[in-house]
């Protein structure tokens, strides 16, 4: 059941929660919805005492209109009122893709002393992207089955196209997708800057940060740093060969792992 934090008559954020133990906040990536981040992270959870909240970002899904976010803080005010709802207390967990991983960085920063863990999954990191030349790892032509919009989303998100990337794809990618709100994403849901700046802020609990080495979006060498500094000292750095920027589909089983791990030197 979808859920609603309002401050404005056109600014709200969507989300829905499940199960119940330590919550997890996660956050999809630009041009997505909470509709694809659960759908990858669902069955890598799989029995984890996690109540999962999964949310829709500005201008996505759910949180629209959103013509009222006028900045990144603004969006980060709200995510703070979700958070006096549904976690007043207490530790809790973030989880970010793509964009929702930097978003996921900067709530964190908010709330340093809160944070259980935070897993980032091919996040972007503000600053001048490197990202990967463009490398198909593999092709067996089954985007031939897609029609024409669907095949270039397809061929411009995965670098691993298979029988089982297509069916991760239709399954999960498309369902997310929709219209949205471009103006928003660009004044509310860029990279900052923000009041707090999370490479200013230490989190001393469990960090992972996944990068897929052929992600010609964000890249992965600004994501290998982010465990070089102060910021993260318990963070896990892991760039993945042969994979993209669709590295929770490409390798689930892998990602599955890494994440199983994270939540194991968190104690869940």
């Amino acid at each position: 059941m979808t859920s609603h934090v309002h401050v404005g008559p056109s600014a709200s954020l969507a989300y829905e929660t499940a199960r119940s133990g330590i919550p997890l906040l996660a956050v999809h990536g630009a041009y997505s919805s909470r509709v694809e981040v659960r759908g990858f992270l669902e069955p890598m959870l799989g029995e984890r005492d996690v109540r999962r909240v999964y949310l829709d970002l500005p201008g996505h899904g759910g949180s629209r209109p959103s013509s009222g976010f006028r900045s990144p803080d603004d969006v980060l005010d709200a995510v703070d009122r979700l958070l006096a709802t549904e976690v007043p207390e207490g530790p809790f967990l973030l989880l970010g893709h793509s964009y929702g991983g930097h978003f996921a960085r900067a709530v964190a920063a908010r709330h340093p002393d809160r944070v259980a863990g935070l897993a980032l999954i091919c996040p972007v990191v503000p600053g001048e992207l490197r990202p990967a030349a463009f490398e198909v790892v593999r092709d067996d032509g089954v985007s031939a089955a897609l029609d024409d919009d669907q095949r270039a989303e397809y061929e411009g998100y995965f670098v691993v196209r298979t029988s089982a990337t297509l069916e991760r794809f239709r399954r999960v990618v498309v369902p997310a997708g929709g219209d949205v709100d471009d103006e928003t994403l660009e004044r509310a849901i860029g990279t900052g800057p923000q009041a707090v700046d999370p490479d200013d802020v230490r989190i001393d609990a469990p960090v992972v940060v996944l990068s897929g080495r052929r992600d010609h979006w964000v890249g992965w060498e600004l994501q290998e740093r982010l465990g070089d500094g102060a910021a993260y000292p318990h963070a896990t750095v892991v760039t993945v060969a042969d994979a993209g920027h669709a590295l929770p589909h490409e390798r689930p089983e892998l990602v599955a792992a890494l994440l199983g791990d994270w939540l194991d030197r968190v104690g869940v």
